[in-house]
């Protein structure tokens, strides 16, 4: 399985043709693509105006991953861990980076800086 963080999200609703084509190679392999909900929190708070309903639309497609206590745990670990070697991605993504750790999936993100920093996240760009 494979999710997809904020930006990936941001970037399919735009239809960047890279991800598009990333995505498309997954799903024909049988892999599903999904979304934790700490991207829905972020899409949801910082959406503009017009966007709002392209993302909505999009989310409806997509299946969303919750936030468990075990995300919630491991996420807060991770942060710690981070933010003490000066190495701080911020709180929403430690919890995207959880749950794909959590869930043993691999994480979509044109942001490879930042979850490039997560020990053991499965983690791809395009």
């Amino acid at each position: 399985m494979v999710l997809l963080d904020t930006a990936a999200v941001i970037h399919l609703s735009q239809e960047n043709k890279a991800l598009i084509a990333k995505i498309a190679g997954y799903e024909n392999s049988g892999q599903r693509i999904r979304v934790p909900t700490p991207a829905v929190f972020e899409l949801s708070a910082g959406s503009p105006p017009g966007i709002e309903q392209r993302r909505r639309r999009l989310l409806d497609h997509l299946e969303s991953v919750p936030f468990t206590e075990a995300h919630a745990e491991a996420a807060g670990a991770l942060y710690r861990t981070l933010k003490n070697q000066g190495q701080d991605i911020g709180a929403l993504d430690c919890m995207m980076a959880a749950v794909a750790l959590v869930e043993n999936e691999l994480l979509l993100t044109p942001n490879l800086k930042h979850f490039s920093r997560v020990g053991g996240l499965k983690v791809e760009g395009y």
